[in-house]
């Protein structure tokens, strides 16, 4: 779209409405308020842990700055600059803000723009620190969340196990493969909702459940728009190729992620698989490069993470799965790129400019798949969209690059921005639920064929 800019866009973009009557005004007021709050109560409980004088006193400074910074969102003070923290990103922060959102505050500016600067500026706080520059200040809820669902962790390791040996054992049978391939890809979408920043009480009941309603198809009627069939006839294409997943949360959806590459290389279908995770703490539950290789551990051995309640033909398969996953990761078959790109301040619209390295390497991909909430916001940069704009139009320049790979997006939907729903489809689910854009219960699993 001729004349875009982030600050010049051809729809609204999500602002907190004066009045509060929208989601952008309830995360702004009170969610992500909770959020930084959290933070804080963690930090400080890991500084009190500590034996380090110096360390402590640190601690409290990096508090301060911490609450310092809650107060500016919930006065609406402007955004202010900020601190480079060796990092290599914040030159591109602060000239992007200067440009687009200078004088800003909290509440005039755009949703994922305030949102993704705090989640920077959190970063930014303790990579200048001392004693605490590779705190990961999440990690705390993301491992015990994590360590208190193996017993369903298990059971899905096992379903997938068994379905990944049927493919291998019957190649040939493409109506089999085509059936483990939907399970799989639903899977992967509806692990999405396994968000802590919207949803920080997940128990075994509730992801076994899930699961449940996954493998009998009742989540198709939460599909407010479902590409799988057209994904199918590109992925059945392809042997040995090459697939990329910029990944979203980590724990159960990670998990998800993680056994959809295994199923696929089993396949046949890919020979390579390349996950990007962030390089910094991002957004509550975002996988870091620690997360993963902490989850692929814990599968090879869950008493390491101190896991309970899992039988013995439990923990074989669990065992076996873990291992193979090391394999994969020491033979490069399976590769992590966290490039910075993930947490700079622009949408995926200017990947082929402002992170041209990055989409360099996403066009030698057969298939693009990205994940969850914020990934599908920033693909459609977070605007209202009329919710029947097609998906192509939304995603703009990475459809329409004549280097595109297949683009897929899978998203539980968390916020009120949408594109490429039927408007049929829209209206019924609106006469279900106002507020289905951003319950956590309905998803996409959206195509751009590249």
């Amino acid at each position: 779209m001729a004349g875009f800019a982030p600050n010049n866009t051809p729809f609204p973009p999500l602002v907190a409405a004066h009045d509060g009557s929208n989601f952008t005004y309830t995360s702004l007021h009170d969610r992500v308020p909770h959020i930084l709050t959290d933070v804080i109560n963690d930090f400080y409980a890991a500084v009190q842990r500590t034996d380090s004088v110096d360390a402590v006193a640190e601690g409290k400074q990096l508090t301060g700055l911490l609450s310092k910074l809650k107060h500016e969102m919930v006065t609406d003070k402007p955004l202010t600059p900020l601190d480079d923290d060796g990092t290599g990103d914040i030159a591109e922060w602060n000239h992007w803000l200067a440009e687009y959102f200078s004088g800003g505050t909290w509440y005039s500016t755009p949703f994922l723009a305030w949102e993704t600067y705090m989640y920077r500026r959190i970063a930014t706080i303790f990579r200048k620190s001392q004693f605490w520059n590779t705190y990961d200040y999440f990690a705390t809820k993301k491992e015990d969340t994590f360590r208190a669902s193996m017993v369903a962790v298990a059971k899905l390791c096992a379903r997938v196990d068994a379905l990944t040996q049927e493919t291998v054992a019957d190649l040939g049978n493409s109506t089999k493969q085509h059936l483990a391939f939907v399970e799989m890809l639903q899977a992967s979408l509806w692990g999405n909702q396994t968000d802590l920043s919207m949803f920080p009480d997940l128990s075994n009941e509730k992801l076994e459940e899930m699961q449940a309603r996954i493998s009998s198809g009742e989540n198709n009627s939460k599909l407010a728009a479902n590409d799988t069939d057209r994904i199918w006839k590109i992925v059945s294409q392809v042997h040995g190729g090459r697939v990329d997943i910029v990944l979203d949360n980590s724990g159960f959806e990670l998990l998800q992620d993680v056994l959809l590459a295994h199923w696929l290389v089993a396949a046949g279908i890919a020979a390579k698989v390349v996950f990007h995770p962030k390089r910094i703490p991002w957004y509550v539950s975002d996988v870091t490069n620690t997360d993963f290789h902490w989850l692929v551990d814990a599968i090879q051995s869950p008493a390491s993470v101190g896991a309970t309640g899992l039988s013995t033909a439990d923990e074989r398969v669990l065992q076996g799965l873990g291992a193979r996953w090391n394999e994969l990761l020491n033979a490069g078959v399976w590769e992590l790129h966290d490039e910075l790109f993930w947490t700079g301040p622009y949408g995926y619209r200017y990947l082929p400019t402002k992170g041209a390295d990055v989409w360099a390497g996403l066009t030698n991909s057969d298939m693009v798949i990205f994940k969850g909430d914020l990934n599908y916001r920033k693909l459609v940069y977070d605007l209202q969209w009329p919710v029947s704009t097609p998906f192509v139009d939304a995603i703009g320049p990475i459809a329409d690059d004549p280097t595109a790979p297949a683009i897929v997006a899978l998203r539980t939907s968390k916020c009120d921005t949408i594109a490429g729903v039927e408007p049929q489809r829209a209206n019924e689910l609106f006469a279900q639920r106002k507020d289905w854009m951003y319950s956590g219960e309905y998803g996409v699993i959206q195509l751009s064929p590249g």
